[in-house]
């Protein structure tokens, strides 16, 4: 590459992600199958197509060829090296010291990271199996192969591509017929490392019967370097099975970030899936797709916390695909400063007796945010009961005037009203995380953050 040049070349882009295939075959003792599927994508990456409306080709390019950002330290060696203000944040939402250097990507051995891989061994006797995706590769090629990438198309795209070309991290789950874990699976540890990840693969496979909820990300902002963030999840939840799967995100500023998330929901099957936002990044682009089978249902409900110029726009595709499907795709957006939210539902249904639903609700907090939202309701059949409701709005003076009569400063009032608004889709997220998500709303509508 030109040092003298800002400008990289599509072929030199090829060149470093060859290199980085090299290197992430070499590092993980990699079988060759799978270092394979990397060159396949790496000759697709030229081809394919680039659709992204914030990241330009020529700038995705860069980010290949510099995919760090300046300005996050080097080498972090204690709590000390973190930026005073990132120190001072952690600080400020209460998270123990132990978390800390977790976030910091401070390799912690603690008692508690000990207790948890006993305690996967022991479910490992009884059919869950929880690793590292390049373990799984490693010592469950046959699964893996069977799943992985069977929902995306490395040509789709230069995003999809390029992330099946230099996957790194993420996180294998299995479960066996018939298994249910009575408690939530909190990845703390694995997901730490994924998140620290530029491109996480993650595969979730629940066998029928078997009931699950997964936690997945850390509330804190990770000092994530990469400036941009390409997850990819594919879901395999079979007949009869209840999975839950909650994504928390507080991304820095500096980072975009392109979540791809596909999943398959059997007969009778049901999978919900909760993202919270409080930190999108620069931009945060996503559009799952889900398939339900007979009598399965599916629901996706998005917390979007929008801040300074951020741009936020979020999808979701639903197919109804036989008799009985259902889907609900539900938003809540609060969008302060200058940040924009964009949200698209679309559910299509193409069987009898089909229900789907979506809803989109944004409070509005100044006078520079903006809200779009675009619902699509598509029917094959004439029996499917489709249906979709959008509310925008600002907080009412009237409810301000209320809780300020009561003795509440007007940022207390505020935070109150605001909390009040994101709850209902708080329900299933246990108490630890509810802690820190409420103090993160608080940080952000007082301008703390």
């Amino acid at each position: 590459m030109n040092p003298h040049s800002d400008s990289v070349t599509i072929q030199e882009a090829k060149e470093i992600i060859a290199q980085e295939i090299e290197n992430l075959a070499y590092r993980n003792k990699e079988p060759e199958w799978m270092t394979r599927i990397r060159y396949k994508a790496l000759e697709a990456f030229e081809r394919a197509p680039h659709r992204d409306p914030i990241i330009s080709e020529e700038e995705l390019l860069k980010f290949i060829a510099k995919p760090e950002i300046a300005g996050v330290p080097e080498n972090i060696e204690s709590l000390d090296d973190l930026p005073p203000e990132m120190k001072a944040l952690l600080d400020r939402l209460g998270i123990s010291e132990v978390e800390q250097k977790y976030i910091a990507g401070l390799a912690v051995q603690t008692d508690t990271g000990v207790i948890y891989n006993e305690f996967l061994k022991e479910w490992e006797k009884k059919g869950l199996i929880v690793l590292p995706m390049e373990e799984a590769v490693r010592r469950y090629p046959d699964v893996v192969k069977r799943h992985f990438l069977q929902m995306f198309r490395a040509d789709e795209s230069k995003m999809t591509a390029y992330h099946t070309a230099v996957w790194n991290g993420g996180i294998f789950l299995y479960l066996k017929e018939g298994l249910k874990v009575p408690f939530p699976l909190h990845l703390f540890f694995l997901i730490q490392e994924s998140a620290l990840a530029q491109a996480p693969h993650i595969i979730i496979i629940a066998e029928k019967n078997t009931e699950f909820h997964l936690i997945e990300g850390c509330t804190a902002p990770i000092l994530l370097k990469h400036s941009l963030h390409l997850d990819m999840t594919e879901a395999y939840i079979h007949d009869g099975a209840k999975a839950q799967l909650t994504v928390l995100q507080n991304w820095p500023e500096y980072v975009h970030t392109r979540p791809m998330t596909r999943a398959r929901i059997g007969k009778g099957a049901r999978f919900i899936n909760t993202t919270v936002g409080l930190g999108t990044g620069r931009s945060n682009i996503a559009n799952p797709k889900y398939w339900v089978d007979e009598n399965g249902y599916v629901e996706l409900n998005g917390i979007i916390l929008g801040q300074k110029d951020w741009y936020v726009d979020l999808g979701g595709e639903m197919y109804l695909q036989s008799r009985g499907a259902a889907g609900i795709n539900a938003s809540k957006a609060v969008i302060m400063d200058d940040s924009t939210v964009i949200t698209r539902g679309i559910i299509r249904a193409e069987a009898p007796k089909t229900k789907g639903h979506i809803s989109c609700d944004a409070l509005l907090m100044s006078d520079g945010a903006t809200m779009e939202t675009y619902p699509g309701l598509v029917s094959k059949v004439d029996d499917a009961e489709l249906s979709h409701e959008a509310a925008i709005g600002k907080i009412r003076e009237e409810e301000l005037f209320y809780l300020m009569s009561r003795g509440l400063s007007e940022e207390k009032a505020t935070q109150l009203i605001v909390k009040g608004f994101l709850k209902p889709m708080l329900r299933d997220i246990p108490m630890e995380f509810l802690v820190e998500i409420r103090k993160i709303i608080e940080l952000a509508v007082s301008g703390g953050m």
